[in-house]
């Protein structure tokens, strides 16, 4: 009997330890540096968050995972890609779309994603993430 309440205390405190970082991480991200060239991204963060590594797209947050983010500083893609004159810290309205920081994450990865399952739904054009806008 006393293993079974520990059991059911461990299972207990995971769910709400899984529960609390995992209302902390965002739903969706709008990414609209580009607004002045595309229309912006509605990004389904989360859903990314469930598939891959933090550390993919928050390459300085090392190690970042969703039990550690409410303790580390979490940056935007903004706090570094903010200045043209670094070419290491590309920003978008002095990007060619190519050259894009997003582009080169996103895409790439997607296309990736195509080639290991042709069923996979990761889109790769341009209209798939820049909707237009509902007139």
């Amino acid at each position: 009997m006393r293993k079974f309440n520990l059991l059911v205390l461990f299972v207990l405190v995971a769910g709400l330890a899984a529960y609390a970082y995992a209302e902390g991480i965002p739903e969706k991200i709008t990414i609209d540096d580009c607004a002045k060239k595309k229309s912006a991204v509605e990004f389904p963060h989360k859903a990314h968050f469930e598939r891959t590594k933090c550390e993919i797209c928050h390459h300085v947050n090392e190690g970042l995972t969703a039990e550690n983010f409410a303790e580390m500083e979490v940056k935007a893609c903004g706090t570094c890609h903010v200045e043209p004159e670094k070419a290491e810290t590309p920003i978008c309205s002095s990007s060619s779309t190519k050259k894009n920081p997003f582009h080169i994450l996103c895409i790439s990865c997607h296309k990736d994603a195509v080639a290991e399952n042709a069923e996979s739904k990761a889109p790769t054009k341009c209209t798939a993430c820049h909707l237009k806008p509902a007139e």
